[in-house]
């Protein structure tokens, strides 16, 4: 098979892990549980340059993905809350964990994202309950559920359509400085096949390198369970400077 030469978006270029974007969300179902926090656990979990939003709500989100072509199916696990960079605002994801290499070579490399492997699994439903985990070599680190209660629109969802990251990218020579980018990215053409409002509920577990430790479950606000569709297109870098 011949292809073009700048076909990969990563290394090896000539016969790259994954095609280039846009990524199109054929299917997104997961749970989302909104908890609020004590208000030091969003400053710890928020990098320079981004300012946390006021309120002190973040989410605990687990799905099952197909987002092609990269990932026919992963399994992903991810805590994000509500930032602002210079009047852009975005949901900035502190920790995040995926089951596919490619999945999360997408988000790690392209965008920013702190992916890391975490073991394959899927989500679990009996009567009106969905509960998830995020397991890495069989141990939990975090576990949600929902109840759901009632049918919601999107306009009663969370808005999940603008993500802010704050990429790194490191030097292999002392001689030559590392670079940060801050990166917006937008998803758009949002389908939404069914969404409900109900009870959440978290429990953090063993923390791996993270610092999910330091979250606190002990208020949740409320839950979601949902199937949605969107498309991921190309980031925006806003800033860009050496360090």
């Amino acid at each position: 098979m011949t292809i073009e030469k700048d076909f990969g978006d990563v290394v090896p270029r000539w016969s790259p892990p994954f095609a280039p974007g846009p990524y199109v969300m054929d299917h997104w179902e997961g749970i989302i549980v909104e908890l609020e926090v004590p208000r030091e656990q969003i400053e710890y979990m928020t990098p320079d340059p981004l300012t946390p939003a006021a309120h002190s709500r973040i989410y605990a989100v687990i799905v099952d993905a197909c987002q092609t072509p990269h990932s026919l199916f992963y399994h992903e696990a991810l805590i994000c809350h509500e930032t602002d960079f210079m009047g852009h605002k975005g949901l900035h994801i502190p920790y995040i964990w995926t089951s596919t290499d490619t999945a999360m070579l997408v988000g790690r490399e392209l965008f920013g994202m702190p992916k890391l492997m975490c073991d394959h699994g899927k989500l679990h439903i009996f009567g009106n309950e969905v509960a998830g985990d995020l397991k890495r070599s069989g141990i939990t680190m975090m576990e949600a559920a929902v109840v759901i209660d009632r049918r919601i629109g999107a306009d009663e969802l969370p808005d999940f359509s603008s993500w802010m990251m704050v990429r790194h990218i490191p030097t292999p020579d002392p001689a030559y400085k590392a670079r940060r980018q801050v990166v917006l990215a937008k998803c758009t053409d949002f389908k939404l096949f069914s969404a409900f409002e109900g009870r959440g509920w978290a429990r953090m577990g063993y923390p791996s390198t993270s610092g999910l430790h330091r979250i606190s479950t002990d208020r949740p606000v409320k839950g979601f369970y949902g199937k949605f569709g969107w498309v991921l297109g190309a980031g925006k870098i806003l800033e860009e400077i050496e360090y």
